[in-house]
């Protein structure tokens, strides 16, 4: 009989990383089925995954939501929060947590209620030293490994689509020099208007070098997390300004496919998000890791991946850094390999030698 796994703490298919981050687990469990369930009305097709209006009976859970233990409301427990610790309590003996981080959001109570939850698990691993750290002096089994999107590789059409898009937009990519970005609320503390201000910044400087600043749209979800907005607002103060959009492909392939032949053909990449970094290094590039919270830090101590935290950014005083990440490249074999090592040893008690 076929395994069954099953995702939980899911979040939503419109955006790129999460979707990124199923398609990767699916691909390590091969050929097992993986269902999820996500609260998109339509979800968008996300390669090696169902999503069906039941997860029905599985043989094993993996909760896979990355950020998902943020709390809004950081003295008390948000209702959202709740949520995902009741999909953690579903089935603690056959639920293991894979590739999430623990935001700083997640503090005091709401904290001492997660380790709760993954103490009865059967297994634990973070993609981020500092998660690690704060899950284990708090008794927890964890494991520290990497992002599951790390498992992904570039399809076989990524970059001819991508290049396709950018020159259909009238873009060379070779001159092309990709910008992720994102809307920020009370889940991650950075000004917006400081945020666009240093973005303007930056696309001036890049067009001083004769590279055509793109803005990568990563996400379309919800809240904050629409990268339309903010590319609106700063194709209005820079009109120069194009967008790469792959919601918008008509290629047959899933975004998060045209995003990694992007970042593989373009000329450099500076991620602010941090599945804009995962997906560059997964295609053999060096971004410049443009960082707002612990799990983009973490790739650039221990990967060493160039870059600053967002908060003390300057665009004129780090251009040329940014421009020396374009002509690194990154060998992405290890790492695969031991992103599929580290999820195997924890879903193997669970599922018995059913492999």
């Amino acid at each position: 009989m076929a395994i069954r796994i099953g995702l939980i703490n899911t979040y939503s298919t419109l955006n790129i990383g999460d979707a990124a981050i199923y398609s990767a687990l699916a691909s390590l469990v091969d050929p097992a089925e993986v269902v999820a369930k996500v609260q998109d009305v339509e979800p968008l097709p996300v390669p090696g995954v169902s999503f069906p209006a039941e997860l029905g009976s599985c043989d094993a859970l993996i909760s896979v939501g990355g950020d998902i233990f943020n709390n809004g409301r950081e003295w008390l427990i948000t209702r959202t929060f709740l949520q995902n610790l009741r999909e953690l309590n579903r089935d603690p003996q056959h639920t293991v947590l894979f590739g999430q981080s623990i935001p700083r959001s997640c503090h005091g109570l709401s904290f001492h209620a997660l380790v709760l939850c993954l103490k009865r698990l059967a297994g634990v691993c973070v993609r981020d030293a500092e998660s690690h750290r704060r899950l284990c002096q708090a008794g927890v089994k964890a494991i520290l490994s990497y992002d599951a999107a790390f498992a992904l590789t570039l399809h076989p059409r990524a970059e001819a689509e991508a290049s396709r898009l950018l020159r259909d937009a009238g873009i060379e990519p070779s001159r092309a020099a990709l910008l992720s970005v994102r809307g920020f609320d009370r889940m991650y503390a950075h000004n917006s208007a400081k945020f666009q201000d240093q973005l303007v910044d930056l696309s001036h400087s890049l067009l001083g070098q004769g590279l055509q600043p793109v803005i990568l749209i990563q996400s379309r979800a919800y809240g904050a997390d629409n990268d339309l907005e903010v590319a609106e607002a700063l194709t209005r103060r820079v009109p120069r300004l194009a967008s790469f959009n792959p919601f918008h492909g008509g290629s047959g392939l899933a975004g998060w496919q045209l995003v990694m032949g992007a970042l593989k053909v373009a000329s450099l990449s500076v991620a602010v998000r941090y599945h804009t970094a995962v997906l560059a290094l997964a295609a053999g590039r060096v971004p410049f890791n443009l960082h707002y919270s612990n799990k983009g830090r973490d790739l650039s101590e221990r990967l060493g991946v160039i870059g600053c935290g967002l908060e003390s950014f300057e665009p004129s005083t780090q251009l040329e850094a940014i421009l020396a990440s374009g002509k690194r490249r990154f060998n992405d074999g290890e790492i695969r390999r031991q992103v599929r090592q580290d999820l195997r040893q924890c879903l193997d008690p669970v599922l018995e030698g059913r492999w």
